[in-house]
């Protein structure tokens, strides 16, 4: 059992409190979701719970804790490596070796289990998430979603008593993240652990967990079943919201536990809302038969079409599948075959310096180009390497839309993994290039956050911006995409409608389209239904 007394908890340097008051009781064989806005404090409690806060952080800690027969505050974590085993928001961060049979290994072998026991285990892990494909690779290959796979693996290896997961499924595709969820459950109950996670995809997460401790706004918490704690949050899950606007209790958890009778009701009574397709505004960026070799295995696999101006194109398809080597051949970081053409111009024989002029690009990871002292000073970087200027009254009003404009002077590797995600956004916009490319922007983000980087990104589209985002998350995708790119095993399968991709392609439908099977209908927007008064 897991019990907290009046923990809280302010970081070095700080003047608030990250956490204020918290108690909490979690019994053992039990999954709890931790929820909570971005930057809220989900991923410090947890990191108390293993004792990295406050023995790898300082800060100022007052309260109780106590893990099973543990004390994280007196034990720190070396001490509660055994029991507790963390899968970190970056799993990049934790990985100790280079190939993912050590990487997988290694906790194992520091503990001291013999040969026999220890192939035995890496065997079972290896073949539950279906590993064998990549089992010698090197890490630095892998896709940010593989990566984060070896990463739960490696934890689960161990058979601790208790599985913190930050964030487990923000890049693993949904059919990896439900039998991830699947085997969670299979894994507590067996075993009786007792497991928490800290999850932005509430989506995904609630018909497998117990419990949902949710932290505030003013950094205090709730603790409950969820179907009492849903009712508290601001922004649920799409199934939630249509339930909860018609009244409909209780509270359904799953597409499968929302009644027949009430989405015939809805649909008899309710007209789907549709709309026409994009308006061709012709290509500025075009690809014919783009192939990408790594390793001397084919990865991109003929792939043609074309990136329009005011156009946000939306790339889905399973873990692995090629998506960021996509983006990566764009930009000629990886060599390819085939046609890439930029505004007209052959982009083989185009430098990358004038390339990136023109078009920006995330990394899964956005650590990888935040290398200045705070936010503000990574946008000034930018602008000198494309020779502009800009004032800091500029630079603080251009961070307002990301929700940064007061943190503009922190140092962004103390702040979150979604304001981190933000920031580098910021770094890579903010000299106006006209074509973006996103890989996983959502990572890290809150339902709220998400809303306003859809709206962002919008807008810039409205500015005549072609924008190409890929991402596992469908919700976000549903909502922003004009059309839909979807990569399986480098090939292309299917390029147009969002209407079509959300709901013909059984993979990649939301929960409105499993729920209203037989329209159109792809996020809760699309039931006309007045909010306010439930009818």
């Amino acid at each position: 059992m897991i019990r907290i007394n009046k923990l809280t908890y302010r970081y070095p340097n700080t003047t608030q409190p990250v956490l204020i008051d918290v108690n909490l009781e979690i019994p053992s064989g039990t999954i709890t979701l931790i929820s909570g806005a971005s930057g809220s404090g989900k991923s410090t409690l947890l990191r108390c719970i293993n004792g990295i806060v406050p023995h790898f952080t300082g800060g100022v800690i007052q309260g109780e804790i106590q893990v099973f027969e543990e004390n994280p505050i007196q034990s720190g974590p070396l001490k509660l490596a055994g029991l507790v085993g963390y899968v970190f928001q970056e799993p990049e961060s934790q990985f100790v070796f280079d190939v993912v049979e050590a990487e997988i290994a290694f906790s194992l072998e520091n503990a001291g289990v013999e040969q026999l026991e220890l192939n035995k285990r890496i065997n079972q892990i290896i073949d539950h998430f279906q590993l064998n494909s990549i089992r010698y690779k090197h890490i630095q290959d892998l896709s940010g979603g593989e990566k984060q796979k070896v990463a739960i693996a490696s934890a689960l290896v161990n058979h601790p008593k208790v599985l913190i997961f930050d964030e487990p499924t923000s890049q693993l595709d949904a059919q990896t993240a439900e039998e991830f969820l699947q085997f969670l459950v299979n894994l507590t109950t067996t075993f009786g652990l007792t497991t928490l996670i800290a999850e932005h995809r509430l989506e995904r997460v609630l018909p497998f967990v117990d419990a949902i401790a949710h932290i505030t706004q003013d950094h205090h918490l709730i603790f409950g079943p969820p179907r009492k704690i849903l009712p508290h949050l601001d922004l649920a899950p799409p199934i939630v919201r249509i339930a909860q606007s018609f009244n409909i209790s209780p509270l359904p958890l799953s597409v499968g536990e929302f009644s027949n009778k009430f989405t015939k009701l809805i649909k008899n009574k309710y007209p789907i809302e549709t709309e026409d397709s994009p308006v061709d505004t012709g290509p500025i960026l075009l690809l014919n038969q783009l192939s990408t070799n790594i390793h001397d295995q084919n990865i991109i696999k003929d792939i043609s079409f074309n990136l329009n101006q005011s156009e946000i194109l939306v790339v889905l398809g399973p873990n692995g599948t090629g998506k960021t080597t996509l983006l990566r051949s764009i930009l000629g970081l990886i060599p390819s075959e085939g046609k890439r053409e930029l505004f007209s111009k052959n982009m083989e024989i185009m430098k990358i310096s004038s390339i990136i002029k023109h078009i920006s690009y995330l990394p899964q990871n956005p650590n990888d180009l935040l290398f200045a002292d705070s936010i503000i000073e990574e946008l000034k970087i930018t602008l000198k390497n494309h020779h502009q200027r800009k004032t800091d009254a500029q630079l603080i009003e251009f961070l307002e839309p990301l929700d940064l404009a007061k943190q503009y002077n922190r140092y962004p590797r103390d702040l979150s993994i979604g304001e981190c995600q933000r920031t580098a956004i910021a770094a890579i916009t903010i000299h106006d290039p006209e074509i973006i490319l996103l890989d996983e922007p959502t990572r890290g983000l809150d339902y709220h956050s998400k809303l306003e980087l859809s709206s962002l990104l919008k807008n810039w589209r409205n500015q005549g911006k072609a924008i190409m985002v890929v991402t596992h998350d469908v919700e976000f995708a549903a909502r922003l995409a004009d059309r839909v790119l979807i990569i399986e095993n480098g090939k292309m399968l299917f390029v147009g409608h969002p209407r079509v991709a959300f709901t013909q392609f059984e993979k990649y439908q939301t929960q409105t389209a499993r729920l209203f099977s037989d329209t159109n209908a792809i996020i809760p927007e699309d039931i006309i239904f007045d909010e306010k008064n439930g009818n």
